[in-house]
């Protein structure tokens, strides 16, 4: 998931030493040469030296279930990316808990290089590997962005958080576009990544895909949607944009494809909202990002849906 305008990342240390004691129950990992802290939201992360070679420790929340997240599922899907050539080395995967380890991959992430993700010819590199992913085998997990949006706005409410004035005519629009979809089928099902955001797209050759915790059966114009909210949630790419990500992956760009893109981008866009609003339920710690809350940052997205109906 991004965090749209980042603010500064601070790491904090105050449990690496839990994460010491995770990895000491790791072969081949139990005495890391080095451990440094990366960027993370929904879980740790951290970048490892072990015989001098350089890896990624994502270190599991605990709350995947309530995340909606099937680790099993995951790390099905983990090794069919990897050996489509489209996701990390998978080096070490520890059940139950979906501790992972990774080979790092050494490229940019395009959350990092805006201008070169807004490139026509990157997105269209990045939309014929999107459909690598939805070419790959069908799994027995599926991915509702309607329910779960529908799920973290009830215990949001259960919660009694304040949401803006608004908010009921943001999910009526929401039950609108998914009445005007229909049933989920060929040839808009497949499985799919749905975290395409821009730090889970590494500019390497070819375009690499990280963050697989979503992944599961699911409509890939949710995936085509989020390319276009990737840099920014508040800011989606233009028309012209939308229309060349139609084309490289229809081959052509038709009126009913065009409103269903726009549809789930607005359902991309509250699904971000529905993540703020689950991990501030849920208590996660906002590791080191500095000013940054998850509340406020679903808020924010959210009275920007409301100004916009």
């Amino acid at each position: 998931m991004k965090v749209s305008r980042q603010p500064a990342f601070r790491p904090k240390g105050g449990r690496v030493q839990h994460v010491l004691e995770v990895l000491a129950g790791i072969e081949g990992f139990e005495h890391p040469d080095r451990i440094e802290p990366l960027r993370g939201l929904s879980n740790r992360v951290f970048l490892l030296t072990a015989a001098g070679e350089e890896y990624v420790f994502r270190f599991a929340s605990a709350n995947a279930d309530r995340l909606g997240i099937d680790r099993k599922a995951e790390a099905l899907v983990l090794h069919l990316a990897a050996e489509a050539g489209i996701g990390p080395e998978v080096i070490r995967h520890v059940p139950p808990q979906g501790h992972l380890i990774t080979r790092r991959i050494k490229a940019q992430a395009f959350a990092d290089i805006p201008e070169t993700y807004r490139d026509p010819g990157t997105l269209r590199s990045i939309v014929r590997t999107v459909r690598r992913v939805h070419s790959l085998p069908a799994i027995d997990h599926a991915f509702d962005p309607f329910a779960r949006i529908r799920a973290s706005f009830g215990r949001a409410r259960d919660r009694d958080i304040a949401l803006p004035a608004g908010s009921d005519r943001i999910l009526l629009r929401l039950d609108e576009i998914e009445a005007a979809r229909g049933p989920l089928r060929s040839p808009y099902l497949a499985l799919c990544h749905n975290d395409l955001f821009a730090g889970n797209l590494l500019n390497a050759d070819p375009i690499r895909l990280i963050d697989w915790e979503f992944a599961g059966m699911g409509d890939v114009f949710f995936d085509l949607a989020t390319i276009v909210v990737a840099t920014d949630e508040s800011a989606p790419l233009s028309v012209e944009h939308r229309r060349a990500i139609l084309d490289e992956y229809f081959g052509c760009t038709t009126p009913p494809h065009l409103r269903r893109l726009d549809d789930m981008v607005f359902v991309v866009r509250l699904h971000v909202v529905a993540w703020g609003l689950t991990h501030h339920v849920l208590g996660t710690p906002e590791h080191g990002w500095e000013g940054f809350t998850f509340l406020g940052f679903a808020t924010e997205i959210l009275e920007g849906l409301i100004d916009e109906l």
